[in-house]
């Protein structure tokens, strides 16, 4: 009788961790699930980022091409760009003029900032701005028109 019911007993056990295994199972599998959307939710954001990056650095090249964006703003944001989607690519000979313009204004005042400077000093800084535009000039014209025919890798294809 004694052992009947300790076989019930560990069948009555066996099927009570049979069900805690198989939802544990099912849980994992949602979590699973879950996860991967996630993933391919976020691999779809950055590739959007990532084009619409590679789309403003284009846009920008023609606008600095066409004379409808200046030289140290159109640097300025490149920079900004191409170090967020390929960082070694602005150590290249043709893109440093890049880096070089960034460097030499960034400390520039911008916006609210240039506004608040005192009107000599804002002619100060934009004939310096000016001197250092006329004298990359080339360099920077090179590097428009490379970037304009540049073509991007894909997004994952980055290297």
């Amino acid at each position: 009788m004694i052992t009947i019911f300790l076989i019930a007993v560990l069948i009555a056990f066996c099927l009570i961790m049979l069900k805690v295994v198989l939802s544990l199972r099912q849980q994992q599998k949602h979590r699973q699930a879950t996860n991967q959307q996630r993933i391919e939710n976020l691999q779809s954001m950055l590739k959007q980022q990532y084009e619409h990056r590679v789309d403003s650095i284009y846009v920008i090249a023609n606008a600095m091409d066409e004379g409808q964006c200046e030289y140290t703003e159109g640097c300025i944001r490149l920079k900004h760009l191409i170090g967020q989607i390929d960082p070694d690519m602005l150590a290249q000979d043709k893109y440093r003029v890049i880096d070089t313009i960034y460097t030499a204004t960034e400390h520039m005042p911008i916006k609210e900032d240039w506004k608040a400077l005192d009107k000599n000093i804002q002619t100060k800084l934009s004939n310096e701005r000016y001197a250092l535009e006329a004298k990359y000039k080339e360099d920077i014209e090179v590097a428009v028109k490379s970037l304009r025919d540049y073509a991007f890798p894909a997004f994952g294809e980055q290297s």
